[in-house]
């Protein structure tokens, strides 16, 4: 299992959680850690989000340059190499400056005009300030995103699902201790009260399973992952997969927090889902718990 200290190796198929090599898949992102279920991979994020990075162009040539891409995303980079330069980069029968040093030479780099390099300087600190004037917390609330028509951001939260799961992200007030966060969650209702104040309260969309439901609490945002009682290869008598797609997180949302959609989108019959229930992590990240449970900050 791969320490919570130390850079994860790719090259090792197991979960980066639990040392499963069971069920596994990669994470979307990054493309670089395994994990063998989607609470595993909730379990390892405060640790895991230090590196987890999106590589683009890797994203974009894996299909045709597999181990290029692989090799991109190992190393950090965003070059223009083909496999067998890579595979020869490995082997070291040749190195970087060999292949574009002075026996390949680069083109000129382009030339600007003083207005040009003006323009770049401006831009350059313009998103410098931006970047600097966001906090942690605000970077990682930007940083939750909700697929088209799998979810929604709301005046007061954002959620989104796949074919197992539906999450809830709630941004708390700067400062909040996990000891004044309330969750209530049953197998129909779910309830959020921050220091005495409600959040958020109603009945869910459809039920859910209770007992294989969790919260948590990191970067003064409230993250809940729900599992749903009706879901892929568990369905209601009569019913079909598109039945367990939910529109809104409660049952009676308002109209911006429903999903305008006559029938559940294409893109949600290709989404993760849990192939058998498995048993929870009981303390995920530095406050988390279960149904109606306050964790308590004790170190384990």
């Amino acid at each position: 299992m791969a320490s919570h200290f130390e850079d994860e190796d790719p090259t090792v198929k197991e979960c980066a959680n639990c040392g499963s090599k069971d069920n596994l898949g990669r994470c979307s992102k990054c493309h670089q850690a395994w994990f063998c279920s989607l609470k595993c991979q909730k379990a390892y994020w405060p640790f895991h989000k230090e590196w987890c990075t999106r590589n683009d162009f890797a994203d974009l040539i894996e299909k045709q340059e597999p181990k290029f891409a692989k090799w991109m995303r190992k190393h950090g980079k965003q070059a223009v190499l083909k496999d067998d330069e890579v595979d020869r980069l490995e082997r070291k029968i040749a190195t970087m400056e060999d292949m574009y040093g002075k026996a390949d030479p680069k083109p000129l780099p382009p030339s600007y005009t003083p207005a040009d390099l003006k323009r770049m300087a401006n831009a350059e600190e313009q998103a410098l300030l931006e970047d600097l004037s966001q906090t942690r917390e605000e970077k990682y609330w930007a940083e939750v995103e909700i697929p088209e028509k799998l979810g929604l951001q709301c005046p007061k939260y954002k959620w989104r699902q796949n074919q197992s799961y539906v999450e809830v992200f709630v941004r708390l007030p700067a400062g909040t201790s996990g000891k004044a966060v309330f969750v209530d969650l049953q197998t129909n209702l779910l309830s959020v009260t921050v220091d005495g104040q409600e959040y958020l309260k109603g009945e869910l969309y459809a039920p859910i399973k209770q007992d294989m439901s969790v919260w948590v609490i990191y970067d003064n945002m409230l993250e809940i992952v729900m599992l749903k009682r009706y879901r892929k290869d568990h369905y209601e008598d009569g019913k079909s997969n598109a039945d367990t797609f939910w529109y809104s997180v409660f049952w009676k949302g308002r109209d911006e927090e429903v999903l305008q959609l006559a029938h559940p989108p294409t893109e949600y019959y290709s989404t993760e889902y849990e192939r058998e229930d498995k048993p929870l992590h009981k303390r995920v990240g530095k406050y988390a718990g279960g149904h109606s449970e306050q964790a308590d900050d004790r170190p384990k």
